[in-house]
């Protein structure tokens, strides 16, 4: 499907996400975070500005040519931005606040956009051992305990009920309207982009985000999701959720549905 992303590249990133985590877990075993407040009040910590460091460094090595957005270096003007026909973009470290909470639902985030989709990702969740990644035309993966495992998983929903997967940390009114139409449902919560993770492994079948999230959030996880069969919608539209489309990085509400699940 992509013109430019080379399937050689994939294990690549495994490995640089792989080397992120562990830069990441280094701070996790510290008492001091070294948590600071950005501009716009979210929290950041020591451990997303070491994951930073380390896969730019990384992907530089990789594809010197191919531009790097990252939540960490936001400074990249739209009139700039526009042109790129392809670039990586990442979250170093995707679910700051359950990393402060130290509830190990956090991943190292890394996508390929090629146009206006994410072609490519991966995304590790160092406390958990878990490393999901795909691309479109080959597929998804996840990588646990030494083991590869082909996803999607086996529908394991015999009751039909779905199961939502919810924020942790970022409740929203949209979501409890959105369930009241739903009828009957089981909720799950888990904090950052293993929300689509979930619907990858099989183990849920709807995640309606209906409330702020930025491209750099999503990406990895969506390429992930869709390499294994699954989509994400607009909610408002029915579209894809794209990408590099517009000056802001702020995506529209959307829902992602997993590959079993009509």
């Amino acid at each position: 499907m992509s013109q430019i992303f080379k399937q050689e590249w994939l294990a690549q990133l495994v490995d640089i996400a792989t080397e992120a985590g562990d830069a990441i877990m280094a701070i996790y075993a510290k008492d001091d975070l070294g948590v600071v407040t950005k501009a716009d009040d979210s929290p950041v910590t020591a451990a997303d500005l070491a994951s930073h460091r380390v896969i730019v460094e990384r992907l530089a090595q990789l594809t010197p040519n191919i531009p790097v957005m990252s939540e960490e270096s936001t400074d990249i003007d739209w009139q700039q931005r526009r042109h790129w026909q392809s670039y990586w973009l990442i979250d170093p470290l995707d679910g700051t606040k359950e990393f402060i909470k130290r509830n190990g639902e956090f991943t190292v985030n890394i996508a390929f956009i090629e146009g206006d989709r994410a072609i490519a990702g991966v995304v590790y969740a160092p406390v958990l051992d878990k490393c999901f990644y795909g691309e479109l035309s080959s597929g998804a993966w996840l990588k646990h305990a030494g083991n590869q495992i082909k996803l999607p998983k086996a529908d394991s929903n015999n009751s039909r009920i779905p199961r939502i997967v919810g924020s942790r940390s970022h409740a929203s009114p949209g979501l409890e309207a959105y369930l009241q139409e739903i009828g009957e449902y089981e909720i799950k919560s888990v904090g950052s982009s293993l929300k689509f993770c979930l619907l990858a492994e099989g183990k849920a079948e709807i995640y309606p985000r209906l409330g702020l999230t930025s491209e750099w959030d999503t990406a990895a996880a969506q390429a992930v999701l869709e390499s294994a069969g699954g989509r994400v919608l607009q909610y408002d539209t029915n579209i894809r959720l794209n990408y590099n489309q517009k000056s802001d990085i702020l995506n529209p509400y959307f829902i992602a549905y997993a590959p079993h699940w009509e």
